[in-house]
């Protein structure tokens, strides 16, 4: 007898839209507030492009790691900058 998975895995998931994360949709309160179709047009073009974006796998939190990873650099180090500087 096969066991179904438990409903409480979809617990931790981040809601998302068409792959496009729901707090993005708050972009479209900055269009109530100036209602022109050219902020129309820039809010739903900066959605499409996470929609694009999220179909090849490049989700909002893995470009955050991304950026991250190029800002940081390669190594990584387990000590303080303070305790690498002085007793290093």
């Amino acid at each position: 007898m096969r066991q179904r998975p438990s409903y409480w895995r979809n617990a931790g998931r981040r809601m998302a839209i068409y792959g496009i994360p729901a707090p993005l949709f708050l972009l479209y309160l900055f269009w109530c507030r100036w209602p022109s179709m050219l902020t129309l047009y820039a809010c739903t073009g900066v959605l499409a492009c996470f929609v694009l974006l999220s179909r090849y796998g490049w989700t909002l939190p893995v470009l955050m790691q991304r950026i991250l990873h190029r800002i940081r650099g390669n190594k990584v180090s387990g000590r303080p900058w303070w305790y690498r500087r002085f007793y290093d």
